[in-house]
């Protein structure tokens, strides 16, 4: 049980830091440059899931010693296209629906992403091979 914890523990960080490098990326595209609000989603988890993948390659869940850019990170980009999906999905679904400012129904969707990303990262695409 320590072992998830320190790994929980450091996927919210590295979380925290990619919500902030999206964030900026999303916000930039929506507000700055008036990009639609889809494209910017899909640009800045482009960049996010490449983030994502190194440090959580490297610093939390240290499957191999050295960086996999084949399989596991096939596997990860399989997860992180059926996540944006799902996302993609759901927001156009309420900002249709609803008329809510994507920003905001974006900020409330990013809990349920976390979720579903540290449980497909920990039990498929970044497992141990032990495991």
């Amino acid at each position: 049980m320590h072992k998830f914890k320190i790994e929980a523990t450091k996927f919210t960080i590295v979380g925290a830091a990619n919500f902030i490098l999206t964030f900026i990326v999303f916000t930039t595209m929506l507000k700055v440059f008036g990009v639609n609000y889809l494209l910017s989603l899909a640009a800045a988890w482009v960049v996010g899931m490449l983030f994502s993948y190194v440090l959580n390659f490297s610093w939390v869940f240290k499957p191999e010693q050295k960086i996999q850019f084949r399989d596991r990170f096939f596997r990860f980009f399989l997860a992180s296209v059926l996540s944006i999906a799902l996302n993609m999905l759901t927001l156009s679904y309420i900002v249709e629906h609803t008329g809510f400012d994507p920003f905001y129904a974006q900020m409330v969707l990013i809990p349920l992403i976390v979720i579903f990303n540290f449980a497909t990262a920990k039990f498929w695409s970044l497992r141990r091979s032990n495991e």
